[in-house]
């Protein structure tokens, strides 16, 4: 019997088993909304890289169910080097939790993971929230190795500074509050993504941002939610607008003087808008 708690900080981590591979999962909110939100993480990101104050305010209007996918953090098996096959195994573990009709929350790679549901998984999906993302084909790699390499050379903090915010004093203050609450949680947290796990998502990253790709975005009708900072580094802000001229029923948010981690940095304005987007779009 799965349980469901109301608050992201009391979500305890569950385990499903699908084909053989434990899939480490939290479920929470008020489940009486019928259609959850499923939410799909970045490049190397767990469990513990959701925002409990983004999480809580989307879960106040509905059930909020976040994973590990295969190879990643707690769960078991190996990455796969291919959002195709990403999104296989997320939808295996979706329907294997009984549910028929998603919301979707994809940041970073996870929105590419969310435009393939959309293209390929059109039945599953109701509405779509991609955060800095970027279309197929995108050169999203411009300038992507270069910064990892450099944001692996600093201490932990300032790693997560120079990825997800701008340099300016604003930025990086709002960047430190966010650190502070990805790290309260201090007991069942996941472990990091192992360097096996890394190696498969960057080699995803790379197949999907080379061209020449089918442009397919069209099909996807659903309403979608993009939203991305005014200054990312890693995806390139521009692909964002890219996204919302691609898509035929799209709405646009840039929030100034971000980076990356745009809804962290803006986590209320966020929440006011993806409520808003999943109760009211259609």
């Amino acid at each position: 019997m799965t349980k469901v708690t109301k608050h992201f900080a009391k979500a305890s981590t569950q385990y499903l088993k699908v084909n053989g591979i434990d899939f480490a999962y939290r479920r929470f909110g008020n489940s009486k909304n019928k259609v959850p939100l499923v939410g799909f993480q970045h490049f190397t990101g767990t469990l513990d890289n959701w925002d409990p104050l983004i999480m809580d305010a989307l879960a106040a209007e509905r059930e909020v169910i976040v994973f590990d996918n295969v190879g990643v953090g707690n769960s078991g098996g190996n990455t796969p080097n291919t959002v195709e096959s990403m999104t296989a195994d997320a939808v295996l573990f979706i329907k294997e939790l009984g549910l028929s009709k998603i919301d979707v929350l994809g940041f970073s790679l996870g929105g590419f993971i969310a435009q393939h549901l959309g293209i390929y998984y059109s039945d599953l999906i109701r509405k779509i929230i991609m955060v800095g993302t970027a279309p197929q084909g995108a050169e999203v790699l411009t300038g992507f190795a270069q910064l990892i390499e450099h944001a692996m050379s600093l201490d932990p903090e300032e790693r997560f500074l120079k990825i997800f915010f701008t340099d300016s004093e604003s930025s990086r203050e709002a960047g430190r509050s966010v650190l502070q609450r990805l790290n309260a949680r201090k007991h069942d947290r996941d472990v990091e993504t192992s360097v096996d796990s890394i190696m498969a998502q960057m080699k995803a990253i790379s197949a999907w941002a080379t061209p020449p790709v089918e442009d397919r975005l069209s099909q996807i009708d659903h309403p979608v939610f993009i939203v991305q900072g005014s200054d990312d580094e890693m995806m390139d802000s521009n692909n964002s607008y890219v996204l919302f001229k691609s898509l035929p029923n799209a709405t646009l948010s840039y929030y100034p003087d971000a980076a990356h981690g745009s809804f962290y940095q803006y986590p209320e304005t966020f929440a006011v808008q993806a409520n808003d987007f999943l109760d009211h779009f259609k």
